[in-house]
C-alpha cells in the first residue's frame, strides 16, 4: 500500500500517505467488527486509503493546477489494476530505488526507505543503524522534506544511475533481512515474514538488466544460508539456541542447496562486496556437520577482509570470536577488551555477553557472571534476557563443581 499510494501521490504527500495507511487500519477494525469482514479485504483497504487521501488533498487544496490532472487520474486506476503483481512490483522497486537519491547522503537514503517501504517504526531504524531514535525521527524528516521540495513523481532513475544506488539498495535489503533474524518489533525472536519480503525484493533486482548480478547473488545467497538454520535457532518455549548446541538435522537442506546456488552465481561479479564475504561465512557454517568441524580459520580470513570494507563494531566482535576458535580465547579477549574501551553505547550488551562467553572458555567463571549480569541489565527483550541468566546459572554451577 505504501508504494502504490506514494507511487500515486507523490514524495510530497510520504508522510500524509503514511497516516492514512494507519487510519485505514483502524478503521478497518471498527467497520469490520460490524459488519463483518468484506469478500476482498486488500481491495476495501486500498480503496479507502485512496479515497481518504484523495478527499485530504481536496479539504488542504494543495495540489497546483498543473499536478492536479496527473495525479487524479492515476488515482482513478482500478483497485484490479493495482494489485496485479507486476503492478506491485514495480511501485515497490520505484520506490525502493527513488528512496535512494543522491540528493540524500547514505544513512538518510537508508533511513526513509525503512520508514517508507518496510514500514519500521523509529526503535527498528535506530537499531539497525546503531543510532539514537530521536536522531532516526529528525533525519527522516529532513529527507522526507529534501525530496518532496525537488522531485514529486516516483519513478526508476536512469538505467546509468542504476549502479550508483544499488549498493544502498542492498545494505537497506540487508538490514530488513537482519531485522526479521532478531526482531525488535515483538516479543518473538524471529520473524520469518520480514526475512521473506528481503528476499522477494533482492530477487526484484535481478529483473535489472544492468544490475550488478554478483552483489545481489552473493546476498541472497547469504539470506538463504541463514534461513536455513531457523529451525534449529529457537526451542520449543521461545529460548535461543546458539549455533553451536543447535541439532544441524533441523537445517533446511533444501533452503542450504539454494543458498550454495547463489553463491556459485555470485562469482560473476565486478567487485568484492561484504555480501561475498558474509555468504561464505554463512557456506563454512553450513558445511560443517558439527560444530567442531567449523574451518574457523576460512572464517577468520573473510572477517580480516570484511574490516577492510566495514570496519564496524559488530564486524570486530565477530573478528574477535573467530579469532579466538584459532588462536586461543585469550588473544580474542584483548581484542574484545580493547573494543570494550573504544565502543559507545549500542550494540553493549552483545559485547559484554561475548566477553562474558570467552571467560567462561577460559574457567573464570567469576568474571564471566559480572560480564553476563552487565548484559542482562541492558537487555530489554525477555528471549534475550532469558539466554542471559541461563548462562548465569552455567557460571554458578561450574564455580561450585570447581570449588
Amino acid at each position: 500500500m505504501s508504494a502504490i499510494l506514494t507511487r500515486i501521490f507523490g514524495f510530497q504527500n510520504a508522510e500524509l500517505v503514511d497516516d492514512i495507511i494507519q487510519e485505514t487500519f483502524l478503521s478497518a477494525l471498527k467497520t469490520w467488527s460490524i459488519k463483518g469482514r468484506p469478500e476482498n479485504p486488500e481491495a476495501w483497504l486500498m480503496m479507502v486509503a485512496k479515497n481518504k487521501i484523495i478527499n485530504e488533498l481536496n479539504r488542504r487544496k494543495r495540489y497546483a493546477e498543473s499536478n492536479e490532472k496527473i495525479h487524479y487520474e492515476q488515482a482513478e486506476d482500478s483497485i484490479d489494476e493495482l494489485f496485479l503483481d507486476n503492478e506491485i512490483k514495480d511501485s515497490q522497486l520505484r520506490l525502493l530505488f527513488a528512496c535512494c537519491h543522491p540528493d540524500l547522503n547514505p544513512k538518510s537514503q537508508i533511513m526513509l526507505t525503512l520508514k517508507v517501504l518496510s514500514g519500521f517504526g523509529d526503535k527498528e531504524i535506530a537499531n539497525a543503524l546503531l543510532m539514537n531514535p530521536s536522531a532516526i525521527k529528525k533525519g527522516i524528516f529532513r529527507a522526507r522534506n529534501q525530496l518532496k521540495e525537488k522531485h514529486t513523481k516516483i519513478g526508476i532513475p536512469f538505467l546509468s544511475e542504476i549502479s550508483n544506488r544499488l549498493d544502498t539498495v542492498l545494505t537497506i535489503i540487508y538490514l530488513i533481512f537482519n531485522e526479521g533474524y532478531k526482531t525488535t518489533r515483538s516479543k518473538i525472536i524471529i520473524d520469518e515474514e520480514l526475512c521473506y519480503e528481503a528476499i522477494r525484493l533482492a530477487l526484484l533486482l535481478l529483473e535489472i538488466r544492468e544490475a550488478d548480478k554478483g552483489k545481489i547473488h552473493a546476498l541472497l545467497s547469504l539470506m538463504y544460508l541463514t534461513l536455513a538454520r531457523f529451525p534449529s535457532r529457537v526451542n520449543e518455549i521461545g529460548e535461543l539456541i546458539e549455533i553451536g548446541e543447535q541439532d544441524r538435522s533441523k537445517w533446511d537442506k533444501e533452503l542450504i542447496g539454494v543458498g550454495f546456488h547463489f553463491l556459485r552465481k555470485s562469482r560473476e561479479t565486478r567487485e568484492l562486496s561484504r555480501f561475498h564475504l558474509e555468504s561464505t561465512i554463512a557456506s563454512v557454517h553450513c558445511s560443517a556437520k558439527n560444530y567442531e568441524d567449523t574451518d574457523w580459520e576460512t572464517i577468520l580470513y573473510c572477517y580480516e577482509r570484511l574490516m577492510e570494507l566495514d570496519d564496524s563494531m559488530m564486524v570486530r566482535l565477530n573478528h574477535a570470536i573467530a579469532l579466538s576458535r584459532v588462536k586461543g580465547f585469550e588473544q580474542g579477549l584483548g581484542l574484545l577488551k580493547s573494543l570494550e574501551q573504544n565502543s559507545g553505547k549500542t550494540k553493549r550488551p552483545l559485547l559484554f555477553a561475548a566477553i562474558a562467553d570467552m571467560n567462561m572458555h577460559l574457567e573464570r567463571y567469576e568474571i564471566a557472571k559480572s560480564y553476563y549480569q552487565v548484559a542482562f541489565d541492558l537487555t530489554e527483550k525477555k528471549p534475550d534476557q532469558k539466554f542471559i541468566e541461563n548462562k548465569i546459572m552455567i557460571c554458578d554451577k561450574r564455580n561450585i563443581h570447581r570449588n
